[in-house]
């Protein structure tokens, strides 16, 4: 079988693991005691208590109190599982942004009233709490882009408050992307950086000044000028946030970010203030 061909059936089987009807829901024949929706809850279930390495077929199967064989007749196997426990530990996406979703920054405050800005920060904040919930989705490796009707509702979200501020279709597309893409990272930054100490029996603190060290020592102004201006300003000694606190770049970036597609819009005849 052809590498092409495989890469068709996969995604067929995927995408039928996703989308399709549920053999369980049948009228005729005894009833059956499984269901796509049990067998991912309780993958989920065992993701969130041992990570992503602790779903398995038979694993599953054993919470469920049947032979793994009985799982094929339902999802087709571990990726199509894997693909089916993502998009629904993900959610339904976030409603519109509301008063009160603040449009300068992703903390929390007040505001005069909605605008797309304020839908970016909501979608941002809302997709975090998703990884704060279920970190092992920073685990799954992204081998194709939204196929599942939930990853579909988030990317739709975003893409709604992007909709009417004078972006080019394309543009939507791309910005829509980067974003997500760049909270994504951030996030599994983060969750590597807290995860280290359980590993390595080093505090987060601890790492936070032996890195600041590290940097004092290491510099060379001659070959890392940028860097030693920082080192000498005092950016990499540890302060309030924790070390692996992603939020002052996040919300620097983001807010630069959607800056500059203000700039755009509006250098391009476009309205923005929506």
């Amino acid at each position: 079988m052809s590498t092409s061909r495989k890469s068709k059936e996969s995604r067929a089987r995927t995408l039928e693991a996703l989308w399709g009807d549920d053999p369980g829901r049948s009228s005729r024949g005894p009833k059956r005691g499984l269901s796509v929706e049990k067998i991912a809850s309780t993958a989920i279930a065992i993701a969130d208590a041992e990570g992503l390495d602790g779903i398995s077929m038979q694993q599953v199967a054993g919470r469920l109190g049947y032979t793994a064989m009985s799982l094929y007749r339902y999802v087709p196997g571990k990726e199509q599982l894997v693909d089916i426990v993502y998009d629904r530990a993900i959610g339904p996406p976030p409603g519109r942004a509301e008063t009160g979703i603040p449009a300068d920054g992703p903390a929390d405050g007040p505001v005069d009233g909605p605008d797309w800005r304020a839908g970016v920060y909501h979608w941002v904040r809302s997709i975090l709490k998703v990884y704060d919930r279920h970190p092992w989705l920073l685990d799954v490796t992204i081998s194709t882009p939204p196929l599942g009707p939930n990853q579909l509702g988030w990317l739709e979200a975003l893409l709604q408050e992007l909709s009417d501020i004078g972006l080019a279709d394309d543009e939507m597309l791309h910005l829509a992307m980067f974003v997500a893409g760049a909270v994504r990272d951030l996030a599994r930054t983060s969750l590597e950086l807290a995860q280290a100490p359980d590993r390595t029996g080093v505090s987060v603190e601890e790492m936070g000044e032996n890195y600041a060290r590290a940097m004092r020592e290491l510099m060379d102004g001659s070959r890392f000028p940028a860097l030693s201006r920082l080192v000498v300003s005092g950016v990499f000694e540890p302060g309030d946030t924790a070390y692996n606190d992603i939020a002052p770049s996040l919300d620097f970036g983001l807010r630069r970010l959607l800056d500059g597609v203000e700039s755009h819009v509006r250098s391009a005849g476009g309205a923005v203030d929506v």
